[in-house]
């Protein structure tokens, strides 16, 4: 009671008007982002909802409870850890390319590691670890293209973090019913993960070649100066 009778009162900013919010996701770089978080969470929560029946298809086990805590683990190391990398290398854009391969991965791993009793819970690790730690990086970027937006694309991350873990639940359940082995359903969303990595990839060739032209164009016009 008395902390919320002393709380200070700290000025709130105005938010951004549905046009500022539109043009916000029309930018092409947060659009690009927005479209490799996406793709990424649609891939990871989506094989997240489907676990208990890739396990009953794949391995004999009478508990799934070991799985679930690797997968729990891996995401509390890769909350915890991915600030301190961020930090450490000051490259997110990087360090998400990584991370999106090595979920790709782990997702393919998953049905060979079943066979190995020891071994089995490793791609669960990597996998919780990466899905989770794929969230700061994104951020990262986000707020540095729109600053002066910066709820506003906190929001827009969290709205697309919530729109695929639907689309990757409704999507799973879509191709099971169709008709696609649970043994196959990692394989498939490994190929979402890589198409993630494809638009990351984008996204850091772009800026090298936007940087390199701006480069290109300097160099131009100082020639073009002093002659």
């Amino acid at each position: 009671m008395i902390g919320i009778i002393s709380f200070p009162n700290f000025p709130a900013l105005a938010p951004p008007s549905m046009q500022q919010r539109f043009a916000m996701m029309a930018n092409g770089r947060v659009a690009a982002i927005i479209s490799a978080t996406f793709l990424t969470i649609i891939s990871s929560l989506g094989l997240y909802t489907n676990i208990s029946t890739i396990l009953d298809n794949l391995k004999d086990t009478l508990t799934l409870a070991p799985y679930w805590w690797a997968w729990g683990i891996g995401g509390v190391i890769g909350s915890f850890s991915v600030g301190y990398f961020i930090d450490r290398t000051a490259r997110p854009k990087m360090l998400m390319a990584g991370i999106i391969a090595i979920m790709a991965l782990a997702m393919i791993c998953i049905p060979f590691a079943l066979s190995f009793p020891m071994r089995s819970f490793l791609p669960f690790v990597l996998w919780g670890a990466m899905g989770w730690a794929s969230q700061a990086p994104q951020q990262h970027e986000r707020l540095r293209y729109q600053p002066e937006h910066d709820a506003a694309v906190v929001a827009l991350n969290s709205s697309a973090n919530y729109l695929g873990s639907a689309v990757g639940s409704s999507l799973g359940g879509i191709v099971l019913r169709a008709g696609l082995a649970p043994s196959s359903l990692p394989f498939a969303a490994s190929c979402l993960v890589l198409a993630a990595l494809l638009v990351q990839c984008l996204i850091m060739f772009s800026k090298k070649v936007s940087a390199y032209q701006n480069l290109r164009n300097k160099l131009i016009y100082e020639k073009q100066f002093f002659l």
